[in-house]
């Protein structure tokens, strides 16, 4: 049997464990949730999507999408706006008022990816993040 220490399934996921648990940790004093974070950066990289979209981007279900977005709407984060071409749809947009909790957000992840890489060499970051990449083309079926 693999032991769990030595294994890219176990250490990746426990990887992305620790991550998530120190950003909220980190998050928690500011009032955002992970899931609020990343439905916030997502869209201010991406604006306009259609929350359907935005779900499968983030992985989750529609239905759960709704309440952080209802969360997000509530704070003046983000707006619905109807989808021209779909009037049963709507597209999502950050407000201005949501820049300082961006920076809190660009803030915390910055704090934990230095705690996360802090003794690795920029030669090390740059073989992990290849492989990465690689390991995440092969599994999506994209060409090299």
């Amino acid at each position: 049997m693999t032991d769990p220490d030595e294994s890219i399934g176990f250490l990746l996921s426990d990887v992305v464990r620790l991550m998530r648990a120190e950003f909220n940790r980190r998050a928690e004093h500011h009032g955002v949730t992970l899931a609020q974070a990343k439905a916030l950066f997502r869209l201010a990289r991406e604006p306009g999507l259609r929350q359907v979209e935005l779900a499968a981007l983030l992985d989750i279900a529609p239905m759960t999408l709704v309440r952080v977005l209802d969360q997000l709407v509530e704070a003046g984060h983000v707006e619905r706006r109807p989808d021209p071409a779909d009037r049963r749809a709507f597209r999502l947009y950050v407000t201005p008022a949501a820049r300082p909790a961006l920076g809190r957000i660009e803030r915390a992840v910055r704090e934990v990816r230095d705690r996360a890489l802090h003794d690795l060499s920029r030669t090390d970051h740059a073989v992990l993040v290849r492989a990465l990449g690689r390991i995440k083309r092969n599994l999506t079926g994209a060409a090299p």
